[in-house]
């Protein structure tokens, strides 16, 4: 296969809106796109090779597995070993126990599957895993198990069913892919059924270019349709954000732009020119190592800083990227990729010895704890102070799940919400929790409260607000509760559905409560603003000088937060939208969290303890050491009295 200088700088073109996003550029806020411009390339040049030995009588599975372990193998086993000392010094127990089940999970390309099964709400924050980038060679490795093999199968069968039944399966692969980034978006993400028709675009752009005739006869064709190739790369690039659904019809825009660029970027046109240029090319020719060595840089940065990153120090991160990339594409790509250095045997003995190392160690340090007793976390128990975050959001199901005796009982839709709850010989009322993980946060509460407890039975009902169904209506905690108590932090598709359900419930003859979205404190990756807060006073006072005052201060600077910096403007819109829902519905009652969260008169919103306990593990969820605590201040300032 002729080698192809443009094809070095389409992977610029790819790997460095990647980097550049991960980083916070905002104005790379599609730069994620990068990835599936790389599937394109990557089935593109695959299939090159592939056909051009088949159509030779020489492709065997040993030779291209042979390729395939140089290429990916070695530079991955030498970034996964680098990341080991840094996740030593910088993870909280959870997230070093998660890092383990990462490197297993890298070592079988299965990555992808244990981020998709990871995806919850006590997940750290995605930019915080050093591997998570590591997906999308999962995804590429489990596509390259069952390509090969179905190639020498429809091979006999000639090329045009080869591609018609391809065909197929990008039809397929597509319509699910775009059905799952609205129905199930963390799997269409991550899974191959729904990636893999980006890697089939690269497959019928080599079948078509295999066909050894001139692509198009008029240049200035070819160059109209590479620049719209490359036009439409950047388009997604810079016009694309976080919210759009992916990967649906929309990620046919910088793919089908990289199919036009690999297609039609011929010898002589612009893009073909620009392409090639040094620059273009020497990233390109980095480009796999940049991919690795992005992530975990920037994950262990963003995990080890309480502040938001600056731009000068991000900027400075993408140069070391740049610099790491190029030395161990030097000393390690580079080296294993030549056969006359390290052979067949070697290959495959090497990676099978590294693969199996990974696995064993991995294995076997997963059945710790996560190495509590390391320093970075002895260091900071300090009284009642929990630092691990994930720690305490998993503690906060601990009432709800021993409750339904079910250890997985969480946000949503949990068989024992279909059961009966309430005593009916309780001559108590009866009240219903309904909504997501604030509604946990509610029942927590509510169930700390003596006046709570003394005058209602309390259950709840886990469920987004608009997805609330005739399940809901059916069951029997709805049918004998005398009080629906709505408690979530609402989206705009739970405003567009609450009409309906507060008439429904009203009709019913039931009394409606509707809790308002709290506010959301400053958080920091996994830390909550008290975090930072507590954190600066071990560090310039002492464990042992922390005095009450020094606990006031940090209640205090969480009350200055909330009356001084505003949400988010679509927070502030939606938060808006509840108040006209309430004034819609005079017999609603409206509670507001922050009116126990908060203190006006003492100028404090409550977010740790005399003795160091967190009252929320982010931006708004209670710690159980935080319901109890509001469970006694809703009786304070009889919270419940409207009702």
């Amino acid at each position: 296969m002729k080698y192809r200088p443009e094809i070095d700088g389409l992977r610029a073109l790819a790997v460095v809106p990647v980097i550049l996003f991960h980083a916070g550029f905002h104005h790379f806020s599609g730069g994620f796109v990068g990835v599936d411009v790389f599937f394109v390339i990557s089935g593109y040049l695959i299939t090159s090779i592939i056909l051009v030995e088949m159509e030779q009588g020489r492709f065997s599975l040993v030779n291209f597995y042979e390729r395939r372990a140089r290429r990916i193998l070695p530079v991955l086993f030498f970034v996964m070993a680098a990341c080991f000392p840094f996740a030593w010094l910088y993870l909280m127990p959870v997230d070093m126990k998660d890092f383990i089940q990462s490197i297993l999970a890298v070592s079988t390309f299965s990555s992808n599957i244990l981020f998709w099964l990871e995806s919850d709400y006590f997940d750290t924050a995605a930019e915080l895993k050093p591997l998570l980038h590591t997906w999308s060679l999962a995804v590429e490795e489990q596509y390259y198990i069952f390509f090969p093999l179905f190639l020498m199968f429809g091979w006999k069968m000639g090329k045009s069913w080869v591609v018609t039944v391809l065909f197929l399966i990008f039809l397929a692969s597509l319509a699910l892919g775009h059905w799952g980034a609205y129905n199930m978006p963390t799997a269409s993400f991550y899974l191959l059924p729904t990636r893999g028709w980006e890697l089939l675009l690269g497959v019928f752009a080599a079948f078509y270019l295999s066909r050894h005739t001139p692509v198009l006869p008029y240049r200035w064709l070819n160059n109209l349709l590479s620049l719209l190739g490359f036009a439409l790369i950047c388009f997604a690039t810079f016009a694309y954000d976080e919210t759009v659904p992916f990967p649906s019809m929309y990620a046919l825009v910088p793919t089908l732009g990289t199919l036009l660029i690999i297609v039609f970027a011929q010898e002589g046109t612009l893009v073909n020119r620009l392409l090639s240029v040094k620059p273009f090319v020497g990233i390109g020719l980095i480009s796999y190592s940049a991919y690795l060595w992005h992530q975990p840089i920037f994950a262990f940065v963003k995990y080890r800083s309480f502040t938001e990153p600056s731009t000068l120090l991000m900027s400075g991160l993408c140069l070391a990227v740049v610099l790491l990339a190029y030395l161990s594409w030097r000393f390690v790509e580079k080296p294993f990729r030549n056969k006359t250095a390290y052979s067949r045997r070697f290959i495959f003995t090497f990676s099978g010895l590294a693969t199996s190392v990974f696995i064993v160690v991995g294995s076997v340090l997963n059945l710790s704890d996560g190495f509590k007793s390391r320093e970075i976390y002895a260091d900071l128990m300090v009284g009642g102070y929990q630092p691990d975050n994930r720690e305490l959001g998993a503690n906060s199901w601990s009432e709800l799940r021993t409750l339904s005796g079910d250890e997985n009982y969480g946000v949503d839709k949990n068989p024992f919400d279909r059961g009966l709850w309430f005593d009916e010989l309780d001559a108590r009322g009866r009240l219903l929790l309904v909504g997501n993980s604030h509604s946990k946060d509610m029942f927590n509460v509510l169930t700390s409260s003596q006046q709570t407890m003394k005058h209602y039975q309390v259950a709840r009902f886990g469920t987004e607000i608009y997805n609330i169904g005739d399940d809901f209506f059916a069951s029997p905690n709805y049918r004998l509760a005398d009080v629906i108590m709505f408690a979530s932090q609402y989206k705009p598709m739970d405003i567009d559905r609450f009409s309906a359900v507060i008439e429904r419930v009203m009709t019913d003859g039931k009394r409606v409560a509707l809790v308002k979205n709290i506010y959301e404190f400053e958080e920091f990756g996994h830390r909550t603003y008290a975090d930072f807060l507590f954190n600066l006073l071990l560090q310039n006072e002492g464990p042992e000088n922390i005095s009450l005052s020094d606990i006031d201060k940090i209640n205090q600077k969480h009350f200055q937060q909330f009356q001084h910096r505003e949400p988010a403007q679509f927070r502030k819109q939606l938060n808006k939208k509840v108040d006209d829902i309430a004034l819609r519905y005079q017999e609603v009652v409206v509670l507001d969290r922050m009116d126990y969260v908060c203190d006006r008169t003492k100028e404090v919103c409550y977010a740790i303890t005399e003795n160091y306990q967190k009252l929320f593990y982010d931006y708004g969820h209670h710690t159980l050491a935080g319901a109890k605590f509001f469970g006694a201040r809703i009786d304070r300032v009889n919270w419940l009295m409207a009702l």
